[in-house]
């Protein structure tokens, strides 16, 4: 009997093996026909269906369309039942959304950049888009939004934009993005690990699915990953292939990351990889030129691919030199400095977090600034000098590089580093908090490569037995530090629980138990993959009552100038190609400041990356910044003849206000009180 059922188990487990060996096999295959049947069915992760709650929600059908937003977060405890009843539904919500919940703190996404990105597929991709007036703005500098252009090279997610147009567009970068990452993530995995197919397989949804990524998945952590992970990949396949045209594929590849990876333009991310790129690249490099690996055809096609990429970086950067020049001028952000130490005790068990982040909202702070990830450095850092031969120093330099840097990024976090140091180092761009993210990260890759090597080597039962006393001790030592923390947003409770299933994947890790991968995907499942929904379409945005109306009029006049006024949609009418005033900036428009600021008195509050909202006013124009980001401008209503504005969206009664003379009504007001003006009198004459 109880040989029956061992040959059950058995089989079952072996062919639960040949799946897994078939999957793997043809992985690149399968991805290829999951991302032709989401984009077929124009699946995405954005949050943009948010839009319903800030204030453009009626439908063409007239009613209100709705969604289901982030999740409660005062409450004392989660509702579990009411999540559960929320995160999937089929057929899909009015909004589109399938599974999870649209992020209301993404609004660097669903407000900033995937209307950047739709404006761009609704106008023609041009560099400098000249909607968003009076001098248009460089959308490389904006968010690297989709451009015919050379640097494109670079961006393969942004394609769809430019063949497809706007929804297939927006389901390209989704489906793209995170299938090319989860196979990047498996074939990195498999260096960390010298082919241990199993350990990548989870490295694959480990990193991938890291919350400090996912949370950053769309702006500038989410790109700076896969691009790194790309020139990884294909450093280490150049140096260890033989097939000329695969080395020219390499070749290829490395180009085009390259160039994305410059043209993300943000340091604070940057910085930290460029090291590890670097520090990988040397060591491939080294080995080969030891092994006699590097030939002519070898010397030509690496000094290609260098002349290549860095001729489109500079292209790129030379007609975008005015842009960033801009940019670095800003009040805000500026050319800051960051000299590291800007650190918290609580960032030791903010790791904790992570499980909770999707699913109730802080008070304290964002998800975004919160979320790290689920590594095991600072078990490996004591661990490591007692299974770490000398001899195998050399072979693993890569993998204790990992521990070492991840490690100094965490210190640099708490410890403040001379002003020269930083500088020289150019981590004067890198904010502490940028720094520990990088560092969560850096810690999944170590934590791979440290887990491989243990199973590849033989240590005694006593090391066993050190190993799996470590995490016990550190979870003390993380509630005796919490008890001096004025942290509530997990209670101890949940702490402990969370701690435990951590302890215990490492324990199990530790031992060579392939289980260890059940409380592991647990907690990648609820901190990582449920992190951005899962949403069919762009109906909630481009068949809305006002869309069809601003669509209208662009018809019958394409030339006319717009505006917004007194609401959150500055971003709306160029999504639909029309020309506005308003939107975000990530420099100042000159010349538009120009003429509401002749004399440069309030520079101080125009100069910098800015929300700009209007707000008409009978008297003279103002402005000021409720936040640094934000440029509140109450606008006279006698300058938007100087301006040419010819329709405005508001939620005002402006003839009301301001008189029939000046505005005539041509829309609303709707189910949000939207109206749309047409400005009287508005042309000079």
């Amino acid at each position: 009997m109880q040989e029956t059922k061992s040959n059950r188990k058995s089989g079952c487990l072996d062919y639960l093996g040949l799946l897994g060996d078939m999957i793997l096999k043809y992985r690149y295959l399968i991805a290829s026909l999951l991302f032709v049947l989401g984009v077929s069915l124009n699946l995405h992760g954005s949050s943009i269906s948010n839009w319903n709650n800030y204030g453009i929600s009626e439908t063409r059908n007239h009613t209100k369309g709705e969604t289901v937003n982030d999740l409660d977060g005062n409450a004392e405890e989660i509702d579990v039942q009411k999540n559960l009843t929320d995160w999937i539904s089929f057929p899909p919500r009015s909004d589109g959304t399938i599974a999870g919940v649209p992020r209301m703190i993404r609004s660097d996404e669903w407000l900033v950049q995937t209307p950047f990105y739709l404006a761009q597929a609704n106008s023609g991709n041009k560099l400098v888009n000249p909607n968003y007036a009076i001098s248009g703005q460089n959308m490389i500098v904006a968010y690297n939004s989709p451009v015919w252009h050379i640097s494109v090279l670079g961006k393969p997610f942004n394609w769809g934009f430019l063949f497809f147009g706007a929804s297939t567009g927006l389901s390209w970068y989704w489906c793209f993005k995170i299938l090319a990452m989860l196979l990047l993530a498996y074939e990195f995995s498999m260096i960390l690990t010298r082919k241990n197919k199993f350990l990548s397989s989870v490295g694959a949804f480990w990193i991938t699915y890291t919350p400090a990524i996912q949370w950053w998945f769309m702006q500038h952590l989410g790109d700076v990953v896969f691009y790194s992970l790309l020139m990884m990949v294909s450093i280490y396949h150049y140096f260890h292939q033989d097939k000329k045209w695969m080395k020219i594929l390499m070749a290829i590849f490395l180009a085009s990351a390259m160039i994305g990876f410059v043209l993300v333009i943000y340091p604070a991310f940057q910085i930290p990889f460029a090291y590890l790129v670097g520090i990988f690249f040397l060591i491939e490099f080294i080995g080969a030129i030891k092994a006699k690996k590097i030939h002519i055809f070898d010397s030509v096609l690496m000094s290609i691919t260098l002349i290549a990429s860095v001729s489109v970086i500079g292209y790129s950067l030379w007609v975008s030199r005015e842009a960033l020049a801009l940019t670095l001028n800003t009040v805000y952000p500026g050319s800051r400095i960051s000299v590291g130490g800007d650190g918290v005790v609580a960032q030791l068990i903010g790791f904790l977090q992570n499980v909770l982040l999707p699913f109730r909202i802080p008070n304290y702070e964002n998800q975004v600034e919160l979320s790290t990830s689920f590594q095991f450095v600072p078990f490996f850092i004591l661990t490591m000098p007692f299974v770490l031969k000398k001899g195998k120093l050399l072979e693993n330099s890569f993998g204790i590089g990992l521990v070492i840097f991840a490690t100094l990024l965490a210190m640099y976090s708490f410890v403040e580093i001379p002003t020269i140091i930083s500088k020289v180092t150019l981590f004067s761009f890198v904010t502490s908090s940028r720094a520990w993210q990088a560092a969560a990260v850096i810690g999944v890759f170590a934590s791979l490569w440290f887990i491989g090597f243990l199973w590849r080597e033989k240590n005694s039962k006593v090391s066993y037995l050190f190993f799996g006393i470590l995490p016990a001790l550190s979870l003390f030592s993380f509630l005796i530090i919490n008890k001096y923390l004025d942290i509530h947003y997990i209670n101890r409770t949940t702490q402990f629980g969370i701690l435990a299933a951590f302890s215990l994947t490492y324990i199990l890790f530790i031992f060579g138990k392939k289980i260890s991968v059940l409380p592991l995907f647990g907690l990648i499942l609820l901190s990582g993959m449920t992190v951005n929904p899962v949403v069919k379409g762009l109906d909630v945005i481009e068949n809305k009552a006002i869309s069809l109306e601003i669509s209208k009029i662009k018809s019958d006049d394409s030339d006319a100038t717009w505006m917004t006024e007194n609401g959150y949609y500055y971003q709306l009418p160029q999504i639909f190609g029309v020309k506005s005033i308003d939107g975000v900036r990530f420099y100042p428009d000159i010349k538009l400041m120009k003429i509401l600021d002749p004399e440069s008195k309030m520079e101080k509050q125009w100069n910098r990356y800015s929300h700009m909202r209007y707000l008409l006013t009978d008297s003279e124009t103002t402005m000021e910044n409720t936040s640094p980001d934000v440029l509140n401008i109450s606008l006279s209503v006698n300058d938007l003849k100087k301006l040419k504005v010819r329709y405005i969206i508001s939620n005002r009664n402006l003839s009301e206000l301001f008189g029939d003379n000046r505005f005539k009504q041509l829309y609303g007001p709707d189910l949000d009180g939207n109206r749309i003006y047409e400005v009287l009198n508005s042309q000079t004459e």
